[in-house]
């Protein structure tokens, strides 16, 4: 027993690190992505509905890209590089969304100080952009943690037909001894990863909600707006020192010159940073093209494309989308009460939210034995079963999205309900609504994409002898089962029908309910 305990915690700090380098990565991603598409409007048409297709996409519409790409570099650092790749499509998405929308939301008179002070693009990223989205990519890290504990399992076990990759870590592990029988140590590896998203939470997600409760722009709307530039950078700078003071890790002062030197050199050598960027990128579009028979591969797509037809796939898009809206639907009847209530009363705060941290941290396909057991025990339907996962997998999105707008709610705003005695119904009507409502969008947006994500797992799960499936069609069973032949051609079809339903609502709902939302905070 002392063994496989051992072999849990090493597996365990495996996974975390995976875990970690995919965040970060993800992190840096979304300040790029994000803050591209909050300042510039041709960028942001382009940007913003390739991530609603891409967070949409299943991870398990990925595996072809991580098999031809990453697992051919190295027998050992391939599948890592494929495994951290998997976790990031998992992770990043919402991060960029939360982004996207701090930065859309900063205030047109702060916007307008900036530009008369003629800041530069750096300092304006490094003053103004990321304080503005540190409170949401603070708010969106707990969910992006969870969604990719969600995937750990698939993450670690790479498999495409008869062709599988395991790598050594708390998901396999778990797994392995859940199939072997060994019940108290598939126990304990469950107790290990809720013990270790607790810690977790305590030691870095909820400091870092707490720290981000500091960039408000209210909070300085009295004063000139150089004066709240100076004193965010000058907060930022504080934190960043304190943390790397007793790492002897250069400090945030070099680093900074660093960046300084760095664009300086680029702005006099553009023809070579811009000769440098391009072949970069060829180089990269070469080995991708090289590393895969692109003729062959059409053909399997144009032939699964055939196979898969026009009517199934529509039938199956409109099952899986009414499982994804019930299960919203069901997120946003306590989300939103939940959330006001938390507003209101403050000391709740404190023991709820690090309480919904922790529960949104859970890896849900850890408790899939759990969770099977208890449908069947309670002789549920499997559709009302996979509506539930649907649910685990997207509700935390919403609470956070939307509890993140209420804390940014103006305290001059609250003050004026309270002296005109403005409450209940009315007070929700001419305050809440039109503060949440950008917040509720977009956190509908990136539930439904998770939700489309957690439907190859919801829809269909291979338990050793058991197998989970919905009695009706849905395109996440359509893309397991085609996992699980290893069929190439119908997992690449069941991914551009589905990219392409997307597409769609996303042009024709979410980016006009979007508009109209800041449209109110106008």
């Amino acid at each position: 027993m002392a063994q496989e305990f051992l072999e849990i915690l090493l597996a365990l700090g495996f996974s975390w690190a995976r875990m970690t380098i995919a965040l970060l990565l993800s992190i840096l991603f979304s300040l790029c992505v994000g803050i591209l598409a909050g300042v510039n409007r041709v960028a942001e048409k382009i940007i913003i509905p390739i991530l609603d297709v891409l967070q949409s996409i299943p991870i398990l519409s990925f595996f072809p890209l991580a098999l031809y790409i990453f697992i051919g570099i190295h027998p050992i650092i391939g599948p890592e590089a494929a495994a951290i790749f998997l976790i990031f499509t998992s992770q990043a998405w919402n991060i960029a969304f939360g982004v996207y929308e701090a930065v859309k939301l900063i205030p047109t008179n702060i916007l307008e100080s900036v530009r008369s002070l003629g800041l530069g693009a750096l300092r304006r990223i490094r003053n103004l952009y990321i304080p503005a989205a540190f409170p949401r990519i603070a708010a969106n890290i707990p969910p992006s943690w969870a969604n990719g504990l969600y995937f750990l399992v698939a993450c670690e076990i790479i498999t495409i037909g008869e062709a599988e990759w395991r790598l050594f870590g708390i998901g396999t592990v778990s797994t392995g001894f859940m199939l072997a029988g060994k019940i108290p140590q598939f126990f304990i590896s469950l107790a290990a990863v809720m013990i270790a998203v607790v810690l977790s939470n305590i030691f870095l997600f909820i400091p870092l909600m707490r720290l981000s409760e500091r960039y408000k722009f209210e909070e300085y709307a009295a004063e000139a707006p150089r004066v709240w530039i100076e004193r965010v950078t000058k907060s930022i700078s504080g934190v960043i020192g304190k943390l790397l003071a007793d790492r002897k890790i250069p400090s945030y002062a070099s680093a900074s010159q660093i960046i300084s030197r760095f664009s300086s050199m680029v702005r006099k050598n553009k023809i070579l940073a811009s000769a440098f960027v391009v072949m970069a990128v060829a180089a990269l579009s070469i080995y991708a093209i090289s590393s895969i028979n692109v003729l062959y591969y059409l053909e399997v797509v144009a032939s699964g494309l055939g196979r898969f037809g026009l009517v199934d796939p529509l039938v199956m898009i409109g099952f899986s989308l009414s499982r994804v809206a019930s299960a919203v639907l069901i997120g946003l009847t306590w989300v939103i009460p939940v959330s006001i209530l938390i507003y209101e009363r403050r000391r709740l705060e404190k023991i709820l939210v690090p309480l919904f941290q922790v529960l949104a941290s859970l890896p849900a396909t850890l408790l899939m034995p759990l969770i099977v057991a208890l449908v069947l025990e309670a002789k549920l339907s499997l559709e009302t079963g996979a509506v539930i996962m649907v649910l685990l997998g997207t509700q935390w999105y919403l609470f956070f999205f939307i509890s993140g707008a209420m804390r940014g709610i103006p305290r001059e705003e609250e003050e004026l309900c309270r002296l005109l005695k403005i409450r209940g119904l009315k007070k929700f009507r001419h305050l809440y609504f039109p503060r949440i409502f950008p917040s509720l969008i977009m956190g509908c947006l990136v539930a439904v994409g998770g939700g489309w994500n957690t439907l190859v797992i919801a829809e269909r799960v291979v338990l050793d002898d058991f197998i989970w499936e919905v009695e009706n069609p849905g395109i996440g069973k359509a893309l397991s089962g085609a996992v699980m032949r290893g069929d190439v051609g119908i997992l690449t079809a069941a991914t551009i029908w589905m990219a392409g339903f997307i597409v769609i609502l996303n042009r024709f709902l979410w980016r006009r309910l979007y508009q109209k939302a800041t449209r109110l905070l106008v």
